[in-house]
């Protein structure tokens, strides 16, 4: 008998309020396993083997870009580096009402023309899913080669799999089957590690691209043991807030493709739709108001330019710390960089209170957007407007030093193609651009 921490997936002898290792409270769990019997016969078959080149045919065949299978989304295809892969499983989690079965069953009807795609309803019924269909049904597809089953037994999918062609599986979700080898409860830590070895199992066995959905834990995280995580070839992972109708893929871990790539929907009436040029939903009208500076970060083989927007509050009589508000950024990278402005750029910021926000929602930890953030935060503290015509892209370090981040070359011609008249760029070398002024900025005291 051991317990498992469903947060970081430690393991302890016995039970505890607090975990050791990650220090979360109330997150230890119980894990049963029976133990092998040591007078079980051993077995005396010797595991075939080969050189290893000679999977490399097989191998690059299965990853070409010719036999992914396309879900229907170019985002969606995007982040996963093509499409699916044969055998490929994909976990995909998110917070509660985000999107995540309208998606797999916008897919699921996007491959319906061409495949029989079996839906395992685990949290919902099949009446349930028939009345989202009908409405996302609208937009095409063959709902008649959509199976559905509410069979929450791992064991039997694998043999209904087996015996059926599917191309391809969607269990929504992980926490809701249960394994005839576990005694635990659906959804405990050892349930969710004998349900997703076993369906990873069928589809490296039987080649049908399999997706699981992971519910999230009170911290964030996909709930369950870290080996789920492990064991699967992708982790996706949805991001969209309640009164925020765009929805944001991000590839958490890609075996075969990167995760820098992202896509973007938009959630309407009729489902998901895609947003082909994102950089319009992250940039705010163009009025003449100080505080506001364009920014540009790389994702993947995307170039976004996002919206910076900061306001500086004096605080006068009023007692108390200082408030540093980030909605987008983490807030420690707000802190550094009021600090470097304080010290570096004679911008003081000690008696005043900042906020800053990215216009959409978007969330981005490329330290790329600190130039734009630097140079929005001095705009608002002089109330002075900056020209919305021209981008900012670099890295602020302690010292005040502005540095070139990869990806420049791309930057400057997709805002030149889109537009903008020029760029203020970090210290680095890059190829200049007739069409457009850039500015190399080599101290933060002169954005």
């Amino acid at each position: 008998m051991k317990y498992i921490c469903n947060s970081c997936g430690s393991e302890s002898l016995r039970w505890s309020g607090k975990c050791s290792v990650c220090n979360e409270w109330g997150t230890l769990e119980e894990l049963s396993e029976e133990v092998v019997n040591k007078d079980s016969k051993v077995s005396n078959t010797k595991s075939p083997y080969k050189p290893i080149i000679e999977y490399r045919e097989s191998a690059d065949s299965k990853r070409g870009p010719k036999n992914r299978l396309s879900t229907g989304f170019k985002e969606f295809d995007r982040v996963l580096g093509g499409g699916l892969i044969t055998g490929e499983v994909v976990l995909m989690s998110g917070e509660p009402g985000v999107g995540k079965s309208t998606m797999l069953l916008q897919i699921a009807l996007n491959l319906s023309g061409k495949k029989k795609i079996l839906y395992v309803c685990g949290e919902e019924s099949p009446s349930q899913l028939v009345s989202r269909l009908d409405r996302l049904s609208k937009q095409g597809g063959k709902p008649e080669n959509i199976f559905v089953t509410n069979d929450v037994v791992v064991e039997n999918i694998y043999n209904l799999v087996s015996e059926e062609k599917f191309g391809l599986v969607i269990v929504d979700s992980i926490q809701s089957v249960t394994s005839l080898t576990s005694k635990g409860y659906p959804g405990s830590i050892s349930q969710v590690r004998a349900s997703g070895a076993l369906l990873t199992r069928l589809s490296k066995v039987t080649g049908t691209p399999c997706v699981l959905v992971g519910q999230i834990n009170k911290v964030g995280d996909i709930a369950g043991p870290k080996i789920l995580e492990h064991i699967v070839d992708c982790v996706l992972y949805i991001e969209g807030g309640e009164f925020n109708q765009y929805r944001i893929l991000r590839g958490m871990k890609n075996r075969f493709g990167s995760t820098n790539e992202i896509g973007v929907f938009e959630m309407t009436s009729m489902g998901l739709d895609e947003v082909g040029n994102p950089s319009l939903l992250f940039l705010d009208s163009k009025s003449a108001v100080s505080g506001s500076a364009i920014g540009a970060v790389v994702q993947g083989s995307r170039v976004v330019f996002v919206e910076v927007q900061a306001l500086a509050v004096e605080r006068g009589s009023e007692v108390g710390p200082l408030r540093r508000v980030a909605n987008g950024i983490k807030k420690p990278r707000l802190d550094m960089l009021c600090a470097v402005l304080s010290r570096r750029a004679g911008v003081f910021l000690g008696d005043k209170d900042v906020f800053v926000n990215l216009v959409g929602g978007v969330t981005i930890s490329d330290p790329a957007v600190d130039l734009a953030i630097c140079a929005a935060i001095k705009s608002a503290v002089r109330d002075e407007v900056l020209d919305r015509d021209y981008i900012y892209f670099g890295e602020v370090g302690l010292t005040g030093e502005i540095r070139g981040t990869w990806g420049l070359d791309s930057v400057l011609v997709e805002a030149s193609r889109i537009g903008y008249k020029g760029a203020y760029i970090g210290n680095t070398e890059f190829k200049g651009k007739k069409d457009l002024k850039v500015s190399v900025v080599k101290n933060i005291r002169g954005i």
